[in-house]
């Protein structure tokens, strides 16, 4: 399926908010993709694709994950639909969209938590989720200004930002962010450490 088909297709599934949000990330995702070097054609497609399950219910996500027999951990299914999507929308992805390329389902299963050793395309879409022109929180625009110079600290202050508003609200925080944030660090601290 290519791009315009993924998209009509998008309008026709995701509210009008999501669909808006989705090609948001995906003029972000593109115009960092340009600046880093990354595929732009891959980036846009994972960009597209990270939230086309958003038009489904949690229920219907583990009813879903459950019938392809994949591993669900119990905090992401409590969470419901927040932490499920992206996980659906890699299996999607492919399915629905006939995406086989790894690294473009890679950036859209690990767009909400992350995953150890993130790629190039992976933290592209990361972030892209968290500052696309949609977006508007405290601090939203030293996040695109950090993104031109630092991508692995747009990564980590992704994750500090998401951290705190999730401890402000109450509410469950998933340990693989704080993996990634601290494996990032870990990476640039050895980094330093060696120069």
């Amino acid at each position: 399926m290519n791009e315009q088909e993924i998209i009509r297709k998008l309008k026709q599934l995701l509210p009008e908010k999501r669909f808006r949000h989705t090609i948001g990330v995906a003029e972000a995702a593109q115009q960092m993709a340009e600046r880093l070097n990354a595929d732009t054609r891959k980036v846009r497609i994972a960009a597209l694709l990270h939230d086309c399950s958003r038009y489904m219910t949690g229920e219907e996500m583990v009813v879903f994950l459950s019938s392809r027999s994949m591993d669900m951990d119990e905090l992401s299914v409590v969470s419901g639909t927040s932490l499920l999507h992206a996980s659906v929308s890699a299996v999607l992805a492919k399915e629905e969209y006939g995406i086989d390329d790894p690294d473009i389902l890679s950036a859209v299963e690990c767009h909400t938590l992350g995953k150890k050793d993130m790629n190039l395309m992976d933290k592209i879409i990361f972030v892209s989720d968290y500052i696309e022109p949609g977006r508007d929180f405290e601090g939203v625009e030293a996040l695109r200004n950090l993104v031109i110079t630092d991508l692995d600290q747009a990564v980590i202050q992704s994750v500090n930002s998401t951290v705190r508003h999730l401890l402000n609200e109450n509410r469950l925080i998933h340990p693989k962010l704080l993996d990634i944030r601290n494996g990032i660090l870990y990476e640039k601290t050895i980094k330093t450490i060696s120069d």
